[in-house]
């Protein structure tokens, strides 16, 4: 056997090189893949399945939340910047 590392040449069978020391017997680690496993959740009502996304105008958008803040800083500035300049 010849290294990889070094070019040593090594008996045969050998698991390390006698030169370098470097692994000669390289070996996949080996992964054991479980299957998926399903999982149910049931409630008194029966099992619970997720909902459907769905958009409506009785929801709350936090862009909404956002602005109206935004608006009231500006505001606030504005305010400021009269009650200093305006005299």
């Amino acid at each position: 056997m010849i290294c990889p590392e070094c070019g040593e040449e090594n008996p045969q069978g050998s698991k390390f090189c006698r030169k370098c020391g470097v692994n000669l017997v390289y070996e996949e680690p080996k992964v054991e893949e479980e299957p998926a496993k399903k999982v149910t959740v049931e409630t008194n009502q029966g099992p619970v399945r997720p909902r459907p996304h769905t958009t409506s105008s009785n929801t709350n958008n936090n862009n909404d939340g956002i602005s109206w803040s935004w608006c009231c800083i500006c505001l606030v500035f504005i305010f400021i910047i009269f009650a200093i300049f305006g005299h």
